[in-house]
Parts: structure tokens; sequence; C-alpha cells
């Protein structure tokens, strides 16, 4: 794993997989070249630097994790590991002892290098770009980590939420209602309070992770996570205006608070999300009034944005198909592999492998991957296909929809699912009404379990038997 951000940035130039990009600008530029370049699977990680109207040293990195041997390296594993060897990697880690490690204070830290209080608080001293078109405005905050506290329990969360800049010292965050950091701003507001909030808007890889996972359970920190994911503390300092704990070796850290929504709102949005729409328009959030900028010497702003080839939070399919695969494995027999695919947009799309057992073994294991934590949200179709497809194959996917189930004994339609203001197919009408909920698809993609034995056989290879030839012709296959 990487020690920070920047030394992230050192081992993919070392793989070869990092572009600099200079001269770009904030306004739509920067979005634009990303696009371009995510156009193409495998696009390298691209770091602009000399931004329109900023000097060098001020830059923005993104298109992290849109290369497997990326998000390996980002792990610590070998950087040739398919896309099954990462999800499998994470199955292993789950699977360990769960022993939380604290972080640790320390009075020097990096972070500090810079210091801007009261009138030389400036948000638009960063290159904050307008990533998309239609955007309602800059964006400083999409691979961010927001930080709070528990006004009752004392505990602090990291959540990723996306912050756009309304002024020199007036932003705003959005956070999907029930979501952790929402929970604590409203226990907060309820006090008649504001809420302290720390946002890091460039941060270690493996804060990244677990802030935008959405698996640490309420309670505990994800500093503990972290800590145990790197075998090592966290290292923290105290902020100057919130005390919260702020990562060390963090890039950049905006310091102030969430006043209630009955004090002051900002139009936020449109954003150009990650289910790849426009879909939640603006809506008036409430503000978040920046009080302290601490930031490194040629600070770095990591950008997760969603373009139409992309893993954009932190290879989360990866972290969220590894845990419903041990969940499932845990329950069920003959569970092989469980993908959420990214090109669907992950939670949209699950498919899990099953070697069927049982009549309606298919079934029961759909609804309950449709219920996972880490599936429910906004899902919409659980497709389950037989063992002998790769689930992370979305060929051979496709192949076992179009050849193994006939529609009208293999799809089921349930009503009323958890769904989300982000779903670009929610009506006008539901919108008004509030309604968020939509329909979720199960798809039984498979061999009919009855006479799965008189099913006619496939063309495709075994495992074996394609190791076997590569073995004989390794002329052939090198690559």
């Amino acid at each position: 794993m990487s020690d920070d951000l920047r030394d992230f940035i050192r081992k993919v130039e070392q793989i070869g997989e990092c572009r600099v990009v200079e001269g770009a600008d904030w306004n739509e530029e920067i979005g634009d070249i990303l696009q371009a370049a995510a156009a193409t699977p495998g696009s390298p990680m691209m770091v602009f630097d000399a931004i329109k109207g900023y000097p060098p040293g001020f830059r923005v990195v993104t298109n992290i994790f849109t290369s497997p041997r990326r998000y390996a390296l980002a792990m610590g594993l070998e950087k040739d590991v398919t896309t099954r060897g990462l999800v499998e990697h994470w199955r292993a880690r789950l699977k360990e002892e769960f022993r939380p490690v604290p972080p640790v204070y320390v009075d020097r830290a990096p972070i500090k290098d810079n210091v801007l209080v009261g009138d030389e608080v400036d948000l638009y001293k960063f290159p904050a770009p307008k990533w998309h078109s239609l955007d309602g405005g800059r964006y400083i905050g999409t691979g961010c980590m927001v930080i709070t506290r528990d006004p009752d329990e004392g505990w602090v969360n990291l959540g990723t939420y996306r912050v756009q800049v309304h002024g020199k010292a007036t932003a705003t965050i959005y956070i999907t209602p029930g979501h952790h950091g929402d929970i604590m701003r409203r226990k907060y507001w309820a006090k008649g309070l504001s809420c302290p909030v720390v946002v890091t808007c460039g941060q270690d890889i493996n804060l990244t992770f677990v802030a935008s996972s959405g698996d640490t359970p309420w309670g505990r920190s994800e500093y503990e996570d972290a800590g145990w994911l790197q075998k090592s503390p966290v290292e923290v300092t105290r902020g100057l205006i919130t005390d919260l704990p702020i990562p060390a070796h963090a890039e950049i850290a905006l310091e102030g608070e969430l006043v209630p929504p009955e004090v002051e709102t900002r139009e936020e949005g449109p954003f150009g999300e990650w289910t790849g729409y426009y879909a939640s328009a603006a809506r008036p959030e409430p503000v978040f009034r920046v009080k302290a900028i601490l930031h490194r010497n040629n600070p770095i702003i990591l950008g997760a944005v969603p373009t139409m080839n992309h893993r954009t939070s932190a290879g989360l399919s990866v972290r969220r198909s590894a845990e419903i695969w041990n969940d499932l494995d845990r329950k069920y027999p003959g569970v092989k592999g469980v993908w959420q695919v990214e090109e669907a947009r992950s939670l949209p799309l699950v498919v899990v492998s099953l070697n069927q057992m049982y009549g309606g073994h298919a079934k029961q294991v759909a609804l309950a991957c449709a219920a996972h934590p880490n599936q429910a949200y906004m899902a919409r179709w659980i497709i389950v296909v037989d063992e002998d497809i790769d689930p992370f194959n979305i060929t051979e996917v496709l192949w076992a929809l179009g050849t193994r189930c006939d529609p009208a004994s293999a799809v089921d339609i349930v009503h009323n699912w958890w769904g989300s203001v982000l779903d670009p197919a929610l009506s006008p009408e539901k919108r008004k009404q509030k309604d968020l909920t939509h329909s979720l698809g199960i798809i039984l993609a498979c061999k009919p379990y009855h006479w799965k034995a008189e099913f006619p056989p496939s063309i495709k290879l075994s495992e074996e038997k394609i190791a076997e030839v590569k073995k004989k012709w390794p002329s052939v296959f090198k690559t």
C-alpha cells in the first residue's frame, strides 16, 4: 500500500500508467479530456498540472482506477492480477478477524505546511474543476473525504460526499439521506447547532477506500478500518477550528461548519452523477461555511468523477462484490462468483454464478443478494447464471442471458424497491410525490433446474483445457 496520495502517483508512474497533462482549463476542459480518454478501457491515470489561471504544482489527479493493475497496486498486490483476483483478495481480507487500529495524533504534519484563516480563506485558490458541461458549478470534492463527529457518542465518521464551491468561503456538501454523515449533522441541527466538518480534497488511497465503501457499521470509525487494512495506525493531526482528526498527509483540508438548513442554503447541482446522468437536478442544500484551509505545498485535488467508461469510486464494485459473495457463501451452497457490473454503474446490476443444487435454489440466492446491504440501494437487476459462466466476463453473461432463459418463466418483478433521487428513470410524477421507489427485476439466466441435465452441451472450453492449450502453444499466446 502507499504512504500517501503522492506515493501512489509515483508508483503508478513507475508502471507506466500515468499521464501528465499541462495547460488545461478547469472550466470543463479537464472533464472533456478525462471523458475522451476514459472512452478507451484501461486508460491511464491523469495528472493535470499548470492548469489555466493557476501556478504549476497546483494539480488535479483523476482516472485512478480504470485498470485492475492500479487497483492492485493500491492494495499492495501483484500488478497483473485479474478483476476476479481482486475480488477474491477482498474476500480473503474480509474473512480475517477484524481488530480495530485507532489513529495516532502527531504534531508535525505536512497538511499544516500552509494555514489560511479569516480573510485568507479562499476556495478559488485551488483549481476545482467544472467537470461536466451541465454541472451547476465547480466541484472541489468528488474523491474527497468528509469528517464528522457524533455529538452524542463521540466517534468519528469518514464519508465521501460531493462538495460544490459557491464562494471564497462558502460551499455545499450533498449527503444522501440516511448516510452516517447525514444522521450526525441532523443531530447537531436538532440541538440548534451547526455541525463541525472537515473536508479533505486529496488523501491516501486507503482512506479513500474506507470513506467511500459504506461498509463500516454505525459506531465505528473508518480510521480504525483503515488502520486494520494497512496494519498500522493512520497518522492524524488536530484541526485548528473543529478539533477533528485530519489525516496528517492529506493534500487539502477545509475546516468549518454545516449550518442548519433554516439558517442558510444554496442551490446545489446539478452534477453528472455515477449513474451517468444529471438526474437529481438542483436543490437547496445547507451551507458549509469554511473557516480555515490547511494544505501541503503543491497541493493535489483527487477527482473521482463519473465518465462513460470509468471506475469512479475507489473500486467499490470489488469490495462490495467480495462482501456479498462472502455472505452468500456462508448461507447458501454452490455460489461460484459475484460481480457488480461496472458497465451498468455497479449497483443497478449484479451477476451471481451458481451451481444449482435444488429447485428454487437460484431464486432464493437472487432474493438474498437483492436484500444484501451492499446491493439493495438502487438495485435494478439481479441476474443468476450457471457455474460455467464467468460473472466477470460480460460477454459470457450476455450469452447466458440470450440463450438460457425464457422471459415468461425466468423473469420476476419486485415492486416498491429502495430507490433514489439520482435515478434517471424516476418519473416526474414520482419525484413530485417524493416517491423514490422503483421496480427490481430478477432474471434466472441459467438452465432450468428440473431439466438442466438435458440442456444441450455448450462449446465452451474448460479452464483446464484452455490452460493445457496455452502450455502446449506458448508462442501463440505471447502478449
